[in-house]
């Protein structure tokens, strides 16, 4: 963006933003105002206009001033959990949406029903509120939201006969396109797939299936929907020898695969368009494919949280809110080519700019989120390793799922039995 132009934009935010907000109060008694510390984990594009709204929060919020600390994104949770049992936690952090819970859980984070009004929570896209709520309180607001997509190789499509502007829409019409765009000859795949849960998840949100019961406290992957849509998985590997072993140890993962023209079709997310514009791809982004209950996605991204500790909650309200206001949501997604968090941002967006922003907030319509609970990672490890023995060959669908299940339900039973107050 142009200097000027970038400098016009804030300023417009600025006052958008006094009229939205209004002026935050200096804290009582008459002192040098509120400062609030602030852990974020900003990558080296988002920083610079996470500053830029930093500035544009305090022209209007007299008296509020923001102290914020980079963090490496990896290094993040674990600084986080040692400054609680040091109790040195900043007044907001920045935390991704499987560490939520965690936090909540542990009584970590000041609640913020009373800061935030429906009208604000209103505006934000459901899937990304649902991930700041832990049994029925809000703990957060997000200020980033992902999901993944089909991603296709124009040219590859081109050069099998196919019409890139006419992406697979159902999973038979997937695996009928993989086969023509497979060429083991020339190691080119129709797919190349990952083998986490989080990646897995669209293949089970299509067919209906769910990763805990009702209450979350039984795994229940082993049900019918679930065995059917990881066998859909395996199956385009095994069976259908449309995916490229990107999954594999030692394999050709799918981004690079992609890159190199290896895999004609991948899952990816909004991050990857830079970095594929960049590489000179003909590119294409279209929805997930539709199982039996349609298409749907997994949902990702991250939170601002307030801690416990911080004697400024109202204020801190205030900063969350700004960050996931519309006019904020505009400029961030503008610059940076993201999927807003507040819906009201999408009338403003430059989607000339960003032509596959479109399909981004179109297929978040249909996303599905994890579920809310603290043991979230220990369930992804538990679950992970087994669908990777269905993948291998060295168990069926049936005993991989009735295995995580097993697994999952322990974890699920010692996190309840951990939660029960000492006598």
């Amino acid at each position: 963006m142009n200097p000027m132009r970038w400098k016009r934009a804030m300023l417009a935010i600025a006052v958008l933003g006094l009229a939205v907000t209004g002026c935050a109060k200096k804290q009582e008694g008459g002192g040098d105002g509120v400062t609030l510390t602030v852990w974020e984990t900003y990558n080296a594009d988002e920083r610079p206009v996470f500053l830029d709204l930093v500035e544009a929060f305090e022209a209007t919020h007299p008296g509020v001033k923001i102290r914020a600390t980079n963090l490496p994104f990896m290094g993040a949770e674990p600084k986080i959990l040692t400054a609680l049992a040091t109790r040195t936690t900043p007044d907001i952090a920045r935390v991704d949406g499987s560490f939520l819970p965690k936090l909540a859980i542990k009584g970590a984070l000041h609640p913020l029903d009373d800061y935030i009004t429906e009208g604000v929570k209103s505006e934000i896209v459901p899937v990304a509120l649902q991930s700041n709520v832990v049994n029925g309180m809000l703990y957060g607001l997000p200020d980033q939201v992902n999901c993944l997509c089909l991603f296709i190789n124009r040219a590859i499509f081109r050069e099998a006969g196919l019409d890139p502007g006419g992406p697979p829409a159902t999973w038979d019409e997937f695996v009928r396109v993989g086969r023509t765009l497979t060429d083991p000859g020339k190691g080119v795949f129709g797919f190349g797939m990952r083998n986490s849960l989080w990646w897995t998840l669209p293949f089970f949100n299509t067919y209906g299936a769910r990763l805990l019961n009702g209450d979350r406290t039984q795994c229940v992957l082993n049900e019918r929907e679930a065995v059917a849509a990881f066998q859909f998985k395996v199956d385009l590997y095994r069976k259908h020898k449309i995916e490229g072993g990107g999954w594999m140890a030692g394999g050709i993962r799918d981004d690079l695969g992609f890159q190199t023209q290896k895999y004609a079709m991948v899952f990816n997310g909004p991050w990857a368009v830079n970095t594929l514009d960049e590489t000179g791809i003909e590119f294409g982004v279209s929805l997930i494919p539709a199982g039996p209950k349609g298409t749907s996605t997994t949902v990702g991204g991250n939170n601002l949280v307030v801690f416990r500790s911080c004697t400024h909650a109202r204020e801190a309200a205030e900063f969350l809110k700004f960050m996931a206001s519309r006019q904020s949501q505009v400029l961030w997604c503008n610059a940076l080519g993201q999927i807003p968090v507040n819906r009201l941002a999408n009338e403003d967006l430059d989607f000339e700019r960003h032509p596959y922003l479109e399909v981004f907030i179109e297929q978040m319509r249909t996303a599905r989120p994890r579920p809310q609970v603290a043991v979230y990672p220990e369930i992804e490890n538990a679950v992970n390793p087994e669908m990777q023995a269905a993948l291998e060959g060295s168990k069926t669908v049936q005993q991989a799922m009735d295995s995580a299940v097993e697994e999952v339900n322990r974890i699920l039973a010692r996190e309840r039995e951990d939660a029960r107050p000492s006598r």
